[in-house]
């Protein structure tokens, strides 16, 4: 439930920030996806710089960036909710 809680308040935050006239803040929330780590006890499919893929992108977006923007990733990807 945490992580939704987390994923919808992204959505909530995005969208208080529309009304900023910044245009380099942009919120979006990501899953970087089961990567090979302690927490899977390296299970998942995914190496580490796999599971960074889609942080980076997102950390490295440029200013005045409308899409993505406020919406949820996996695999450098929008994902829609609901």
């Amino acid at each position: 439930m945490s992580h939704i809680g987390i994923t919808v308040m992204t959505f909530i935050q995005q969208r208080q920030m529309n009304n900023d006239t910044r245009d380099d803040i942009i919120i979006n929330a990501c899953c970087p996806g089961f990567v090979q780590t302690d927490m899977s006890s390296h299970k998942g499919p995914k190496t580490i710089q796999e599971g960074a893929v889609t942080p980076v992108y997102l950390a490295l977006l440029p200013a005045g960036t409308t899409s993505p923007k406020g919406n949820f990733l996996s695999d450098c990807t929008i994902k829609n909710w609901g």
